[in-house]
């Protein structure tokens, strides 16, 4: 938004109304995933408007109020949809804790690696067209993902696994 001439305080609210915005779309998804066994509409969706928003800042930034309000529902739902996908896969509380401890491991290495690559991304390329697209093309195959997700896939239960009382009398 810098490079397109908004000052300091409006690029801050667009980056402040993007994460204001995301708890919205996390309060009303698990209502509506609790209501569906087919949970790839909202999985779709929610990759999609990350994936419509981003261009939109770089060819209207004009509108840059709505294209942050539509990363920011975007992204919230995407988040929260994860992280009930886990849980709705496991068998079992041991499955669960072990998807999320994985899956969660991943996400946060993405997510702080993420920052510097974006970054080498726009000092290589000397502008915003290469790190914008990388951030339409990873939502997108995040949707290509989600056009896969039903709600009747589970994980076997595991045959080692053991539960919390049998673990507690065990040790």
């Amino acid at each position: 938004m810098y490079d397109h001439g908004a000052l300091g305080g409006a690029a801050d609210r667009q980056l402040f109304l993007l994460q204001a915005t995301g708890p919205v779309s996390s309060s009303a998804v698990p209502i509506l995933a609790r209501q569906l066994t087919d949970v790839s509409l909202p999985a779709v969706s929610g990759s999609l408007m990350c994936a419509t928003g981003y261009p939109g800042l770089l060819l209207a930034p004009e509108m840059a109020t709505a294209w942050s309000a539509l990363i920011g529902l975007g992204s919230g739902a995407c988040l929260v949809l994860a992280l009930t996908f886990q849980g709705r896969r496991a068998a079992d509380a041991s499955q669960a804790a072990a998807l999320c401890g994985t899956a969660q491991s991943v996400g946060h290495l993405m997510a702080a690696v993420g920052p510097l690559l974006f970054g080498s991304a726009h000092d290589l390329a000397g502008e915003w067209t290469v790190p914008l697209a990388l951030l339409v093309t990873l939502p997108l195959v995040q949707g290509l993902f989600g056009l896969g997700v039903d709600g009747t896939l589970r994980l076997p239960q595991s045959t080692t696994a053991q539960s919390a009382p049998e673990r507690i009398r065990s040790a």
